[in-house]
C-alpha cells in the first residue's frame, strides 16, 4: 500500500524560514550585550585606574594606551546598544566587545606574562559563549582563546603544555555548555514571545474581522444598517453639540425585483454590487454610503450650509450614476434610483423622526417621481402629518361600520349589457370623513391591517352578490400582502366557499407591484386560487415592469387595460398605438380583456373598431351602491355610436 507523506522542505526554504527566528534570538541579546558592555567598561576603567594609581614602568605604557582605546570603543558600542540595531549590528557589536577584553587580557600576558593570569584564558571562553548571538561567532571566539592559550603555554611554560591542555579543554566545554543553555533559554523566550505576537495578531485580525462583519454588510462591503444608524447617532450628537448639520439620503432601486425574477439572484447581487461601487464612486470625505439591506441604500453627508440645492446636487449624482446601464454578466438591463433626501438642522428632532421623514421622501420620490430626488419640505411635512392621522384612525376604526363597498359595472360591447361589477372598497371614517382608497389601501397596508379589511369587504361583496342573477359577475381586488400570506388566502377562498356562490362566478384582481416583493409566493397563491375555479384578472396592465412574463408563467385569463392609455387615447397616438397593441395581444393569446377609465362615446366607437369587447368607466356607471344595481340590470344599456345625439337615460342615471 502506498502512503503519502510531507517531503521536508529544502535546504533554501527552510533557511528562509528559519531567518526570522534567528534575526529575533540576535536582537533578544541586545539587553544581554548591553550589561556586558557596561561591566566590562568598568573594568577596563579600573584597570586604567589602577594603572595610574600604582605604575609600572616596563609595561604601563602601551596598556594605558589599550585601555583608552578599549574604552573609547565600548563608549561607542554602549551609545549604539541605546538604539534598536540589527541582527548584523548587534553581531558586530557582540564581537567588538569580546575583541577589547581579548587584546586587554593577551597584551598584558605578551609584556609581562605571568602564570596565574592564564586563567582569564580559560574565563574568557564561558563569557565569550554567553555574549556572542550566534555559532559561528562563539567557535571563532573560543578558537582565538585555545590559540592563545596554546601559544602562551608553549613559549613559556612548555613542560606544562599537557596539562594546560586539559584546562583548555574544559574551558572549552564550559563554554559550549554556557552557549547551549544561554542560547536554549534565548530560543524558547523568543518563541514564546513570537508565539505571543503571532497569537496577538491572530487575535486582533479576528477581531478586525468579526468587527467588519459586525460593521459592514457582507455582499457589497458598505457600512450595514448598524453602522448606518451608529454613524447617525454620532452625526446627530455634532449637530446638538456643535452645530453642524448634515443631509439624509435613503435610495431605492426601482425595478429591482424584476431583475431578481427575470435573471436570478446572482444577477440580483451583481446589480447591488454595482449600485455600491456607484455610490462610493459619488462618495467623498464628506459622504458615507451604507447599505440598510434588500435593494435599500442610504447616504449621510456633512453640509457647510442647509441649502435645498446643495441637498438636491448629491440627489442628482445619485439618479445619474444609478440611470446608468448595468452589466450583468450576459445580460444587459436599465434601471434608476428613487432617492429621499432630509436636511438635518434642527436638533431636537430624534434618529426615528429623521428617518421617518426621509422615508416618507423617499416614498414620494418613487409613487410621483420615479428615478428622482426629492428633499423632504414643508408639504411632505403637511402629508405625514395627515398620514399618521390617518394611520390612527384606521387602526381605531369598526372595520365592518366603517368600510362599505361600491359596484363599478363593466359592459360587454358585443351583448349590450351589463355583464359584471367591480367590487371597490370605501370609507367613511367618523374621525375623518371620507376617505378615498389610494390613501387608506397603502396605509392599511402598511399598517399590517389590510387581511382584515380584505376579508371584511370580500364578505360583504360575497353578501350583496347573492341577490344577483346567476350570469353576473364580481371582479375583487387583492392585495400583496392577501397573496404574500398563505393563511390570508385559505380564508379568503373558505369565505367564498361558506358563501355558495361558484366560483366560477368570482374573478380575483391582481396587480404586478403585487407580485414585486415574492414572486414565488405569489404565484403559489394564484395556482391556489386557480385551482379552486376563480378566473384572475391582471390589473392595470401595461404599466408595470415584466408584464410578458406574468403572461407567461401564470393562470391568468383576462387583462385589464389602465385607464392611463385610454384617458390620452384620443389626442396621443402613442398612447392609441399602446392600446392597439394589447387588445391585439389579449386577442392573441385567447385573453379577455377589460377597458378600463372609459368616459366618451368617442372612445367607445374607436375601442369597438380595434375590436374591444368589454369596458368600464363612467360612461357606463360610475362605482354605486348594491340598492342601484337592480335598475341597472333590468334596463336595457344599448351604447350607440360616437355620433347619436343623446346618450341613453340609464347612463345617465347610473353616472349621476
Amino acid at each position: 500500500m502506498r502512503t503519502h507523506r510531507h517531503d521536508p522542505l529544502p535546504s533554501s526554504q527552510k533557511a528562509e524560514a528559519d531567518a526570522p527566528l534567528a534575526d529575533e534570538v540576535v536582537v533578544a541579546y541586545q539587553p544581554i550585550l548591553n550589561g556586558a558592555t557596561i561591566a566590562i567598561l568598568l573594568f577596563v576603567l579600573y584597570d586604567l585606574l589602577t594603572r595610574l594609581i600604582f605604575p609600572n614602568p616596563i609595561y604601563d605604557g602601551p596598556m594605558l594606551v589599550m585601555n583608552v582605546v578599549g574604552l573609547t570603543t565600548l563608549s561607542i558600542v554602549y551609545m549604539a546598544l541605546r538604539r534598536n540595531l540589527s541582527s548584523r549590528h548587534l553581531e558586530i557589536a557582540g564581537g567588538i566587545i569580546c575583541l577589547v577584553l581579548f587584546l586587554n587580557s593577551n597584551l598584558q600576558q605578551l609584556l609581562s606574562f605571568e602564570q596565574e593570569n592564564l586563567v582569564y584564558s580559560i574565563l574568557m571562553m564561558p563569557i565569550f559563549a554567553t555574549l556572542l548571538p550566534r555559532r559561528r561567532a562563539i567557535v571563532i571566539a573560543v578558537a582565538f582563546c585555545c590559540a592563545a592559550l596554546a601559544y602562551l603555554v608553549h613559549v613559556n611554560l612548555p613542560h606544562m603544555t599537557s596539562n594546560y591542555l586539559s584546562v583548555g579543554l574544559a574551558g572549552v566545554m564550559a563554554a559550549v555548555a554556557i552557549a547551549v543553555i544561554i542560547r536554549n533559554s534565548v530560543l524558547n523566550a523568543v518563541k514564546a514571545r513570537l508565539e505571543a505576537v503571532r497569537d496577538r495578531e491572530t487575535a486582533e485580525q479576528l477581531e478586525r474581522d468579526a468587527r467588519h462583519l459586525a460593521e459592514c454588510d457582507a455582499l457589497t462591503g458598505l457600512p450595514n444598517r448598524r453602522s448606518f444608524f451608529l454613524a447617525l447617532d454620532q452625526h446627530i450628537e455634532r449637530l446638538r453639540s456643535h452645530g453642524e448639520p448634515f443631509i439624509l439620503g435613503l435610495v431605492d432601486l426601482d425595478g429591482f425585483k424584476p431583475v431578481n425574477d427575470t435573471y436570478g439572484h446572482a444577477a440580483g447581487d451583481e446589480m447591488l454590487k454595482i449600485v455600491a461601487e456607484r455610490l462610493c464612486d459619488i462618495a467623498d470625505e464628506t459622504v458615507t454610503p451604507a447599505r440598510l439591506g434588500g435593494d435599500e441604500f442610504a447616504l449621510l453627508a456633512a453640509i457647510p450650509c442647509t441649502l435645498n440645492e446643495t441637498a438636491l446636487a448629491l440627489g442628482h449624482r445619485v439618479e445619474a450614476a444609478l440611470s446608468e446601464p448595468y452589466e450583468l454578466g450576459e445580460y444587459t438591463c436599465k434601471s434608476s434610483g428613487s432617492v429621499g433626501l432630509l436636511i438635518c438642522n434642527d436638533p431636537q428632532v430624534s434618529a426615528q423622526e429623521l428617518m421617518e421623514r426621509a422615508d416618507h421622501a423617499l416614498y414620494f420620490a418613487k409613487r410621483a417621481l420615479q428615478g428622482k430626488a426629492v428633499v423632504f419640505n414643508a408639504a411632505l411635512e403637511q402629508e405625514m402629518t395627515a398620514s399618521s392621522q390617518l394611520d390612527k384612525a384606521l387602526r381605531r376604526s369598526d372595520h365592518e361600520a366603517e368600510f362599505s363597498v361600491k359596484f363599478q359595472p363593466q359592459y360587454d360591447l358585443v351583448k349590450s349589457k351589463v355583464t359584471g361589477f367591480e367590487a371597490l372598497a370605501r370609507w367613511d371614517s367618523p374621525e375623518l370623513g371620507s376617505v378615498t382608497p389610494d390613501l387608506f389601501i397603502p396605509a392599511a397596508e402598511r399598517a399590517g391591517l389590510i387581511r382584515g379589511l380584505t376579508q371584511t369587504l370580500l364578505s360583504k361583496a360575497l353578501r350583496e352578490m347573492a341577490s344577483w342573477p346567476t350570469d353576473i359577475t364580481l371582479s375583487f381586488n387583492l392585495s400583496a400582502h392577501d397573496l404574500m400570506s398563505p393563511q390570508a388566502m385559505d380564508s379568503l377562498l373558505d369565505t367564498v366557499r361558506q358563501s355558495g356562490l361558484p366560483a366560477s362566478r368570482i374573478e380575483f384582481e391582481i396587480t404586478e407591484t403585487a407580485m414585486m416583493s415574492d414572486f414565488n409566493q405569489a404565484r403559489r397563491a394564484i395556482d391556489q386560487i386557480s385551482a379552486a375555479g376563480h378566473s384572475i384578472a391582471l390589473d392595470d396592465f401595461g404599466v408595470g415592469y415584466s408584464s410578458l412574463q406574468y403572461l407567461q408563467q401564470l393562470p391568468v385569463s383576462k387583462l385589464k387595460i389602465d385607464r392611463s392609455f385610454v384617458s390620452q387615447m384620443l389626442e396621443d397616438s402613442s398612447s392609441f398605438k399602446i392600446v392597439r397593441t394589447m387588445l391585439a395581444l389579449s386577442q392573441s393569446l385567447d385573453l379577455g380583456c377589460v377597458i378600463e377609465g372609459v368616459e366618451t362615446e368617442a372612445q367607445v366607437h374607436i375601442l369597438r373598431t380595434l375590436g374591444a369587447r368589454h369596458v368600464q368607466g363612467y360612461l357606463i356607471g360610475a362605482p354605486m351602491d348594491a340598492d342601484q344595481i337592480d335598475p341597472i340590470l333590468s334596463t336595457p344599456m344599448p351604447l350607440r355610436k360616437a355620433s347619436d345625439p343623446a346618450r341613453p337615460p340609464s347612463l345617465r342615471r347610473a353616472r349621476a
